[in-house]
């Protein structure tokens, strides 16, 4: 038995995860007008992969709390 509990956060993302992840970015970054290749870009990619290892797996919740942040 393991010593530590195991975290969301801890655990992998797997490519039907980094899809999501990366459709919202997509729409997020076209609807803020934020080019897919800067540093914003990846500071919003970054939020939605917290975000999402919290437990927000729909992409309209999703995309919303990332552009709540902007």
């Amino acid at each position: 038995m393991l010593a530590t509990p195991i975290h969301p956060r801890d655990l992998p993302l797997f490519s039907a995860d980094l899809e999501v992840i990366s459709n919202v970015l997509d729409e997020v970054c076209e609807d803020r007008g934020v080019g897919r290749r800067t540093q914003e870009a990846e500071r919003l990619g970054a939020v939605m992969i917290q975000l999402y290892r919290q437990g927000v797996r729909d992409g309209a919740k999703l995309a919303a709390l990332t552009k709540a942040y902007l």
